[in-house]
């Protein structure tokens, strides 16, 4: 009888684990309608959603938002202005303008490294590419 448990743990152990990595590995994905813009993070942040949903926001150029900075660390709150930022490993963010051009490639990507204090407010991002390519249809 004990072993039967210990295999029905064993199984529903690796189940959990099988979920969670499984939900891991799809990236965050905002879709905006107008204009037609698609911001994708290709990894799960230890923020909140809506500080996801503001980074996603100011990426796609919906809201901009003052505390997405383009340059060094300024402290926002006592812990930080003691002790600095406690900066989370930079994650990468891929925003895609759909049909910019008439004719292919219609499509205007930008990737960004995005780094963010796990304290405060602070977040920088860095456009380390972009390109035109082909992803959406002629009308």
């Amino acid at each position: 009888m004990n072993k039967i448990k210990i295999y029905l743990l064993a199984v529903l152990f690796f189940a959990l684990v099988l979920v969670v990595y499984a939900d891991e590995i799809e990236p965050l994905i905002y879709q905006y309608e107008n204009p037609p813009i698609t911001v994708a993070f290709s990894e799960h942040l230890t923020i909140t959603p809506e500080r996801q949903q503001g980074i996603a926001d100011e990426l796609a150029g919906i809201t901009p938002n003052p505390l997405i900075v383009p340059g060094n660390s300024t402290p926002s709150n006592i812990i930080c202005t003691l002790f600095g930022h406690n900066l989370a490993p930079t994650t990468v963010v891929t925003v895609t303008h759909h049909k910019v051009r008439q004719y292919v490639p219609r499509c205007y990507m930008e990737v960004y490294d995005v780094t963010y204090c796990t304290r405060c407010d602070y977040t920088t991002k860095e456009l380390t590419n972009d390109f035109y390519y082909d992803c959406c249809p002629e009308d």
